[in-house]
């Protein structure tokens, strides 16, 4: 009985990341205004048929382009003066992070509009509580019960009850969270490591309050507000690698380098042109044929 043949099925590292970082931002081509292509260029330059095949650095698409008429560099240069764009797992992560410094944007224009508001009302007190007799008398009566409203009157009339002291207390508090929302923010966005910690405890610390207002009084806003700041929490500490775990930042390093850098793209080789006697088909990365843009696949 022949032993059936075991093939293992392997799946293509996907590029996604940066083919939309490309779609954005361009892609990254290198060797368009030289006079000279060398054979070592090959992996990122190939000529052939009068024609000049550049591979991107960032999604590993090639591209034909003519050779430049007037070019303004004899020669690619070395490798130490090319600056590879961020790839892989590290594109994947700087979109998650600003994805969170975009959360975090909401938060600095949410707490200072409340922070605006405090100040303002703590100014026109008296004018703001005049005109909310008015409206009262106007619903209820003159009348009627300092208890009557309900609702957003109801809880609006407790400002009146609280001294200016604590109101300027209020707004400072409201200023200072959003400054450190506005710091986190910024932090993420440009993939800093200390916002990264700053942004792990500030959401920590009130995780707990939100499980206590969860069990107080279950609200579906509550719960999504719980649900991302856990994953945010989660991801920070574990997909981050804060405080030392699973090898900490020296393992965060190497990982970034694996997959970004001269590294990836040496490990991802292209292939050769093939010449049919026509218009010759872009070389094919050895390990990611499927997704090769300027051209049809040999």
């Amino acid at each position: 009985m022949k032993a059936k043949a075991k093939t293992k099925v392997t799946r293509e590292k996907s590029n996604r990341y940066e083919l939309i970082a490309c779609s954005f931002g361009g892609h990254v081509l290198v060797g368009t205004d030289v006079r000279v292509i060398d054979v070592d260029d090959g992996i990122i330059v190939r000529e052939h048929d009068d024609l000049r095949w550049h591979r991107c650095l960032r999604c590993d698409s090639w591209f034909p382009k003519q050779p430049p008429q007037e070019p303004s560099q004899d020669r690619i240069p070395g490798r130490d003066e090319i600056k590879v764009p961020l790839r892989g797992r590290g594109l994947r992560d700087r979109y998650i992070l600003r994805l969170i410094a975009v959360e975090r944007a909401i938060h600095v224009l949410v707490l200072s509009g409340l922070a605006v508001a405090v100040f303002l009302f703590i100014g026109h007190r008296q004018t703001v509580k005049h005109d909310y007799v008015v409206i009262i008398n106007g619903l209820f009566g003159s009348s009627s019960s300092a208890k009557s409203p309900k609702g957003i009157l109801g809880d609006f009339r407790h400002l009146f009850v609280i001294s200016p002291s604590h109101l300027y207390d209020i707004g400072f508090l409201l200023v200072a969270y959003a400054t450190l929302e506005a710091f986190e923010m910024v932090g993420l966005w440009f993939a800093k490591r200390w916002a990264e910690y700053l942004t792990f405890l500030a959401t920590l610390v009130f995780v707990p309050l939100e499980v206590y207002e969860l069990y107080t009084g279950f609200g579906t806003l509550k719960l999504v507000i719980f649900i991302v700041n856990m994953a945010i929490v989660i991801y920070l500490l574990l997909g981050k690698r804060l405080f030392g775990l699973r090898g900490g930042h020296a393992a965060e390093v190497a990982r970034r380098q694996a997959d970004g850098g001269w590294e990836a793209i040496d490990r991802r080789p292209p292939g050769q042109p093939i010449n049919r006697g026509q218009i010759p088909k872009p070389p094919v990365p050895a390990q990611a044929d499927r997704g090769t843009q300027g051209g049809a696949l040999p």
